[in-house]
C-alpha cells in the first residue's frame, strides 16, 4: 500500500512542556481501541485494503503484502520522529480490525489532515465518527494546531458527515488524480482547533 502524497518529515507541535512520544499512542473510545500501526496488523490492511475501499482513496489496492509491510514500515519510522500518525482501528472488547486512521502534519504540522478507511463488514456502524472523533479529541489535548484539515471525495457521503459533525466547513474543492488511474472530486473540510 503506497502513497503518491508527498510525506513530510516536519513533526507535530506538542503542547506547552509536554514530552511528545507518537509510538505510545493508544487512545480508547465508547467501542474502540486506536493503536499504533505495526507490522502485526500487515496481513489485515492487506486482505481488506480493497478495491472498493481504495475506491475513494489516493493509494491503490496493494499487489502484493511486500508493499503493505512498506508502508507500515515508512509510517513507523515517521511516527518515530513525531512526524505521522497512522493507528490501526480495533472492536475493543473483540480485537476485531476494523481499518485504519490517521493523523498527518504534511507540510504543515499546525494543519494536520486526518485520514480514515474501514474494511467493508465495518461500513454503517459509526466507527468511522467515532475512531476521528477519538483521535481529534486526543490532538487537542496534545498537539498545538491551528485547524485540521479532512479531505474527502463529494460522493462518499457517509464520509463527508464525519467533519460535519466536528464543524468542520469547506474552504477548498479540487480534482486529485488517484493511484489506480481515477480522479477525486475532493473536499477539504477546516475543522476548528478548540483546544480544552
Amino acid at each position: 500500500m503506497q502513497s503518491n502524497v508527498q510525506r513530510s518529515t516536519s513533526a507535530f507541535i506538542s503542547q506547552g512542556t509536554k514530552h511528545l512520544n507518537l509510538n505510545t499512542a493508544c487512545i480508547t473510545t465508547e467501542r474502540l481501541n486506536l493503536l499504533p500501526v505495526t507490522d502485526d496488523y500487515a496481513e489485515d490492511i492487506f486482505r481488506e485494503f480493497t478495491q472498493e475501499i481504495a475506491l475513494y482513496m489516493i493509494p491503490s489496492q496493494p499487489e502484493d503484502i511486500s508493499e503493505t509491510k512498506a508502508f507500515i514500515a515508512e509510517t513507523t519510522k515517521l511516527r518515530s520522529q513525531n512526524a505521522d500518525l497512522v493507528l490501526v482501528i480495533l472492536n475493543k472488547d473483540t480485537k476485531e480490525f476494523l481499518g485504519v486512521c490517521g493523523l498527518h502534519p504534511r507540510q504543515n504540522p499546525r494543519q494536520p489532515e486526518f485520514g480514515i478507511w474501514l474494511k467493508a463488514s465495518a461500513h454503517g456502524h459509526g466507527y468511522g465518527r467515532e475512531a476521528i472523533t477519538g483521535l481529534y479529541e486526543w490532538a487537542l489535548q496534545t498537539i498545538e494546531a491551528d485547524f485540521f484539515i479532512y479531505p474527502v471525495d463529494k460522493d462518499n457521503i457517509p464520509s463527508k458527515r464525519i467533519p460535519e459533525s466536528l464543524g468542520g466547513e469547506i474552504f477548498e474543492e479540487k480534482e486529485v488524480p488517484t493511484m489506480h488511474g481515477g480522479t477525486l472530486n475532493e473536499i477539504v473540510f477546516r475543522i476548528p482547533f478548540r483546544a480544552k
